[in-house]
């Protein structure tokens, strides 16, 4: 509640007034858990600097970061010229973006979550909120696809393995033009069987 008190110091004309009610909430994650939440209400700035309505002390952050804007039911979201960007869902943003409900903001090495579906924002460290709202597949940042970078670990890994076991029977056969060929046959046997 916000109250008003006129200048003659009349306490019969105190005046109560009704704050508006958030519409949203910017809740900042700290390893996927609830650290703190900011509702939301028009406009906000995001940045390192103190004037602005969420103050972030994270050196890749900008002094003016972004802002997020009110737009009909929801808010969006724009870079304000920062240096390291402003990401949504693990995506760069170059315009103003509308946000939807449970996208996840970072700048800098902070992240926060944009809701606008619970009245209580300490509810989204219920495991039951993620498994019942989950990040469209369009939303979510590409290092989230595990089963993918898997596979493409493997297959770099793979053929790491082969190109090094090539280099090493090279090896052993340049060393046997100079040293003989029954010691380098021995060694590369051993050399092949540490391998495996």
């Amino acid at each position: 509640m916000v109250r008003y008190i006129s200048s003659d110091d009349d306490s019969s004309s105190e005046l109560t007034l009704q704050e508006p009610k958030a519409t949203a909430y910017l809740v900042l994650l700290s390893n996927d858990r609830v650290s703190h939440s900011f509702p939301l209400k028009d406009e906000v700035q995001l940045g390192r600097d103190r004037k602005n309505g969420i103050v972030v002390s994270d050196q890749k952050v900008s002094r003016l970061h972004a802002t997020l804007t009110r737009a009909d039911e929801t808010y969006t979201l724009r870079d304000e010229g920062s240096a390291n960007g402003t990401y949504l869902n693990g995506v760069l943003i170059k315009q103003p973006t509308r946000l939807k409900d449970k996208d996840r903001i970072g700048i800098g090495d902070t992240d926060f979550l944009f809701t606008n579906s619970i009245e209580d924002p300490q509810a989204i460290d219920q495991p039951s909120f993620f498994k019942s709202n989950p990040v469209p597949a369009q939303h979510a940042p590409p290092a989230l696809s595990l089963s993918t970078n898997n596979k493409t670990t493997w297959i770099i890994l793979g053929c790491m393995g082969i190109t090094i076991l090539g280099l090493l029977i090279t090896l052993a056969t340049l060393l046997g033009l100079f040293v003989g060929r029954s010691q380098v046959g021995g060694w590369l046997l051993f050399t092949i069987a540490s391998f495996f």
